[in-house]
């Protein structure tokens, strides 16, 4: 998927299927930080639906470590399907 394709679903519960048949749920997300981090744009990044209220706590705790330990990364051009949940 490129980035417009995605817009729609973007910091959106969504499921979806990547290119290798590997179906996921979660949220993605633009870190916007792609100058500082060198990663192509279409890398987001993705909380795991299982996640989402434990990163939610960690947010509102101020506690970068535990995000980061609860999420991960997705290229959104692997993204053949997805639908909003």
């Amino acid at each position: 998927m490129t980035e417009s394709e995605f817009f729609p679903y973007h910091n959106f519960h969504i499921e979806f299927k990547l290119d290798d048949g590997t179906k996921l749920s979660g949220l993605l997300s633009d870190p916007m930080n792609h100058n500082e981090t060198k990663k192509t744009r279409t890398i987001y990044d993705f909380i795991p639906t299982i996640n989402m209220i434990a990163w939610k706590q960690a947010k509102q705790n101020g506690d970068n470590v535990k995000m980061k330990e609860l999420q991960g990364e997705i290229d959104i051009v692997k993204i053949v399907l997805v639908r909003r949940l």
